[in-house]
């Protein structure tokens, strides 16, 4: 059976329009796994946390899930670790360009979580990208870096971001400012969405927790201003909310926001020219 049968798995896909893009680009995007782990090398103590917050999630996702009428049944109802792996067997099969993940990959940092994220991921075949999410810190190695990371596909760039403070870094602004100078035509991925003058009616539904709205300081006025009026900025994809939602930042500029990995959401996103 193709793992998109499993119910597990609920899709949202969506399409991104680059001026000057051939042909098709896919990419598949999941957020918010929130992974509990542990393992021989676990202590009793780092095990019994990681099955107390693997419990309350249990129910916590089925929250998130009603509160927003997305699929929530007995095939959500299964552990983080199984949920990824499902989720990565499900790349393995579609083979998009580059799987992003953008954030709250860990529930916390937790040694054998770290070490079974880096391991799953060391296995996988395709492209991938990783950012931080705001449940976890600046660097997971063999998973993210530190830093604005840089994967170029050729005709555009994925730029991932470490907002997980509501903020970016004095260099990471610097960079990506520096990247949209150059020319190069942007998707930024990050974990926390932007709000701006044409989606805040739509998130300011939610509470100021769950978006970067610049009145925090000043690099993030500067970051969500990019974001919004650079014309080489193309798309941003982020997680956060738990819920999907599809926005504009500005005009034409799409805010994909993914809703809960670790109940089987999944974001297609094909990239193509006009």
């Amino acid at each position: 059976m193709s793992m998109t049968q499993d119910g597990f798995f609920w899709f949202r896909e969506n399409s991104v329009i680059i001026p000057g893009v051939r042909g098709e680009h896919l990419l598949m995007h999941i957020t918010d796994t929130h992974l509990h782990a542990w393992d021989d090398l676990s202590t009793k103590e780092e095990r019994d946390e990681a099955e107390r917050q693997e419990a309350r999630w249990m129910s916590g996702k089925e929250g998130y899930a009603k509160d927003n009428g997305e699929p929530y049944g007995d095939e959500q109802k299964i552990p983080s670790t199984e949920a990824f792996e499902k989720l990565l067997a499900l790349a393995e099969e579609l083979r998009p360009e580059m799987l992003l993940l953008s954030g709250d990959n860990l529930d916390y940092m937790h040694p054998a979580g770290e070490r079974y994220l880096a391991k799953k991921l060391s296995g996988y075949r395709g492209k991938f990208l990783a950012v931080p999410g705001n449940h976890e810190i600046e660097r997971c190695e063999g998973v993210w870096e530190l830093g604005l990371q840089v994967c170029d596909l050729g005709e555009f760039v994925i730029a991932g971001v470490d907002d997980r403070k509501k903020t970016v870094s004095d260099d990471d602004l610097a960079k990506l400012t520096a990247l949209c100078d150059e020319g190069k035509q942007v998707i930024v991925l990050c974990h926390i969405p932007v709000s701006t003058e044409c989606c805040k009616e739509t998130l300011i539904k939610l509470d100021p927790y769950f978006f970067i709205d610049g009145s925090e300081d000043e690099n993030a006025r500067q970051y969500v201003s990019l974001l919004k009026d650079c014309e080489n900025v193309k798309a941003v994809v982020c997680g956060h909310v738990h819920g999907y939602h599809r926005v504009e930042i500005a005009p034409g500029k799409p805010q994909i926001i993914g809703s809960q990995g670790m109940a089987g959401a999944v974001d297609l996103i094909k990239v193509k020219g006009e």
